[in-house]
């Protein structure tokens, strides 16, 4: 049933594609491309501080080409330093095809068992890295897009590597294109770049919707192949699929509010059919908790799967001059007291972004707290996963597998352009788990610098990673680099 469900989806959308080159579609504005997602850290700084002063109303990630070009003259007066960097940068995505980014990285670390953060599941120790993405638009509508990065001359991940067709108000995304459902800069607790992508198909809008700048996002993926799926008191190995759904509004100007939902189910044994999709995102609580005399279903072998559901809030603010956001993620693992309209064991998640704290600084930060049960559940052995590591919130890479524990995290990030050609990154990072057992894990504690140096037409990137995981033990990882 899962084969046969996975087939006609992709059947319909490739039927979708064949109708579409074949409609005129009149007075329609055409398909976008993508700025990086955790890619290029400097020009992402300087995107997210033009998010915030223009109040772009958009709490997922990656941003449309067009929705910043539309934001950018906004800003064009106020900031032209920030306005003149931004429009250089996307001047790059004006042609008909381009090379958008390259990069490549040597690295040397002393340990082996620690995944970096937002890195798509790149482990400490890997000692080479080197990464690109380009594009070729074929006409107004539809746009191949080819990248991804290939990790100690072996392993690759295929991240920006998608085919996207459609119009302003329907873009399809087929491929390896990431998500990000949340507006935080450093974490999502949903879905974010902290696991390599999956494969998916799409679908969002470029131009918001309504006075109220509605957006919407809908994808359907196949996770990488997963060990220990329950069912019908045996396990299996299989690829579940994980199904993302996003949808935002601006009431005013300075707020943004949107909607957030994932779900994970088949794979292996367990079958599922379109009809069980539909009641379980209807009706949650029936869906899954089985067994517990307060549900409708009796065991786990009628749970459809795994489903994770957030409310994010954007914030763009002013105090005296300065220009603020704030960001709230108030997300659920579960729904409280078998009730669909709440959510339960939460996630919450805090943060706050300076842009301009003088000309030169500005400072970001973030605080998490998490209840018991995140990341992992009961039919899936691996938890919300794909291959091996969480797609949610970096908190996670600490976790051990079967590991549901409380837990919270910190983090503190300052940017400073202290030379008109040095740039200089500093992240402390922090994170605790709250096991019952007295003892097991300390804080992990970890410190990042980079420092960035103009060179010609790029940057030469240094980066120094440091600091004590939550058994205690010391790591570091040195690594330079250059980046266009």
């Amino acid at each position: 049933m899962m084969v046969f469900f996975v087939r006609k989806t992709v059947f319909t959308f490739f039927i979708t594609l064949f109708l579409f080159f074949n409609i005129k579609l009149a007075n329609a504005g055409g398909v976008s491309p993508y700025l990086p997602l955790k890619t290029d850290p400097l020009i992402e700084l300087e995107i997210e501080r033009l998010a915030s002063i223009s109040h772009m109303p958009i709490l997922s990630k990656p941003y449309h080409i067009v929705t910043i070009v539309n934001y950018l003259n906004k800003i064009k007066d106020s900031h032209p330093q920030l306005y003149n960097r931004v429009f250089a940068y996307i001047k790059r995505y004006k042609k008909q095809s381009a090379i958008t980014h390259l990069s490549t990285t040597l690295s040397t670390s002393n340990n082996k068992n620690l995944t970096i953060v937002n890195n798509r599941g790149i482990a400490l120790d890997d000692t080479t890295q080197a990464s690109a993405s380009g594009f070729y638009q074929f006409n107004q509508y539809a746009i191949a897009n080819i990248g991804g990065t290939i990790v100690n001359g072996e392993k690759a991940i295929p991240h920006n590597s998608y085919f996207s067709f459609g119009y302003e108000y329907a873009q399809f995304d087929i491929g390896y294109r990431e998500h990000w459902l949340s507006p935080l800069q450093e974490s999502s607790s949903l879905l974010s770049t902290n696991a390599k992508p999956a494969l998916s198909i799409t679908m969002s809008n470029i131009k918001p919707i309504t006075s109220w700048n509605a957006k919407y996002e809908f994808s359907l993926g196949q996770l990488e192949e997963m060990d220990g799926i329950s069912y019908n008191g045996s396990k299996s190995s299989g690829k579940p699929l994980l199904m993302t759904m996003h949808l935002s509004v601006q009431p005013f100007t300075w707020w943004t509010i949107g909607a957030n939902r994932t779900f994970e189910f088949g794979g292996g044994a367990r079958s599922t059919g379109l009809s069980d999709i539909w009641k379980a995102i209807i009706d949650p609580v029936n869906s899954d908790n089985c067994g517990s005399g307060l549900t409708d279903c009796e065991n786990s072998d009628e749970e459809v799967g795994n489903q994770i559901a957030s409310l994010t809030n954007k914030f763009d603010l002013s105090f005296q001059g300065l220009p603020f956001t704030l960001y709230v993620e108030y997300a659920g693992e579960d729904t409280k007291g078998h009730n669909n309209t709440q959510l339960g064991n939460i996630g919450e998640t805090y943060g706050l972004f300076v842009p301009y704290v003088n000309k030169d600084l500005s400072l970001y930060v973030e605080h998490s707290k998490f209840q018991n049960a995140w990341y992992v559940h009961h039919i899936y052995e691996e938890g919300y996963r794909n291959d091996t590591i969480v797609m949610g919130h970096w908190w996670g890479n600490n976790q051990e597998l079967k590991d549901g524990s409380p837990a919270s995290s910190s983090l503190i990030r300052l940017n400073w352009d202290f030379s008109p050609n040095y740039h200089l990154q500093t992240i402390l990072r922090t994170a605790a788990i709250d096991s019952s057992e007295e003892n097991k894990y300390s804080r992990n504690k970890e410190l990042e610098l980079t420092l960035n140096q103009i060179y010609k037409t790029g940057f030469i990137n240094y980066s120094l990673i440091a600091g004590h995981d939550i058994y205690g033990k010391s790591f570091y990882r040195a690594t330079i680099g250059y980046s266009w």
